[in-house]
């Protein structure tokens, strides 16, 4: 069974061609508006914070990226690091003449909302709460409790003490979520075992995600308070959760679980070894199938749910720790997939 999507687009494309505008960015790349004056080919703008997150920004630009080299179309890049101006760079896509303008993250919810006229610019909102619909607008939600589900079942099979812990980037409903259903995952296995929680900032607050050093001294706590797996939903904070699973492995085996994108395969070499797995969102894909669907005239307002199902959620093997209990881990996955199992939900 599947647990990650590669692309599915096979149409030849187009790359960036000049810079013209730049929004500051730290803490990663820094992306440009790209626009092309003389070209033709519709215009897509994606806008989203700064990739280096280990993440669902790194996730969401491999996709934009990726649909550059296999469609025919201008990218318009707005990145920035600000968590006030989603209103400002929605309103500059559509004055650069945007046809379409992917928002990731539930930030963008509220403006595309408030949004009513843009006859000219289809709107899509990826990473919405389960259950956002906004009249004229794409909203794309991902069932993150069901991935967090299935590493919580990994999570309580591989530990030795029977103890085990979550960071959170931000105290909200949509972090909330990835707790919930990790917890269940955990307790269908082991009832008794503890579920330690922690929230890096309070509600509003979105520096939670972009604090390593806040991460790496959540994770410490939760370690030495006898945690031996911890699950971070907390952006490029769980940087500093992953560099203290190897730190404070001296006297026993202490271990890592990333999110949204497969931590293994990005973090350093000396890391590698106690990233147990990653439950990953594939917003990838969600962006090159919004940009497709676009393209080809098949783009529909509504809600998208991504989940099991459909593959839109899962979980990562790479480095091999998961064989032992990879039986466990698909019957569990299937038992979702069939309505057995309800994962409980935040949102």
């Amino acid at each position: 069974m599947r647990h990650a999507l590669p692309s599915r687009l096979l149409t030849a494309g187009s790359i960036v061609l000049a810079a013209t505008v730049v929004l500051t960015a730290c803490g990663g790349k820094t992306a440009n508006t790209a626009t092309d004056a003389d070209s033709g080919a519709p215009k897509v703008a994606m806008l989203y914070g700064t990739t280096g997150d280990y993440s669902f920004m790194d996730s969401a630009y491999r996709g934009f990226t990726s649909a550059q080299d296999e469609l025919d179309f201008t990218p318009l890049d707005f990145s920035s690091p600000n968590t006030d101006d989603y209103q400002d760079r929605l309103d500059l896509a559509m004055a650069q003449g945007a046809g379409l303008a992917i928002g990731i993250g539930f930030q963008y919810v509220t403006p595309m909302t408030e949004t009513t006229d843009h006859p000219d610019t289809r709107f899509v909102a990826v990473d919405a709460d389960r259950g956002t619909e906004i009249p004229g607008v794409t909203t794309i939600s991902f069932a993150a409790e069901q991935s967090s589900y299935l590493v919580g079942v990994a999570a309580a099979l591989t530990s030795t003490t029977g103890h085990i812990g979550f960071v959170g980037g931000v105290d909200q409903p949509s972090i909330q979520n990835f707790f919930v259903g990790y917890e269940a995952g955990a307790r269908s296995v082991d009832p008794d075992i503890t579920v330690d929680a922690t929230y890096l900032a309070p509600l509003g607050d979105f520096t939670g995600f972009s604090d390593p050093t806040k991460g790496k001294e959540a994770a410490a706590s939760l370690y030495a308070d006898g945690a031996d797996v911890i699950y971070a939903a907390a952006g490029g904070s769980g940087q500093g959760v992953y560099e203290q699973a190897a730190a404070s492995s001296a006297d026993r085996k202490n271990w890592a679980i990333g999110v949204d994108g497969d931590v293994y395969e990005q973090v350093d070499d000396s890391i590698k070894p106690f990233i147990l797995t990653s439950a990953i969102k594939n917003v990838d894909v969600a962006v090159e199938d919004s940009i497709a669907a676009f393209l080809d005239g098949s783009l529909e307002e509504g809600e998208q749910t991504f989940d099991l199902s459909n593959d839109g959620v899962g979980y990562t093997t790479s480095g091999g720790f998961l064989d032992g209990i990879a039986d466990q881990l698909e019957q569990a996955e299937q038992s979702i997939i069939d309505g057995t199992v309800t994962v409980p939900s935040a949102v």
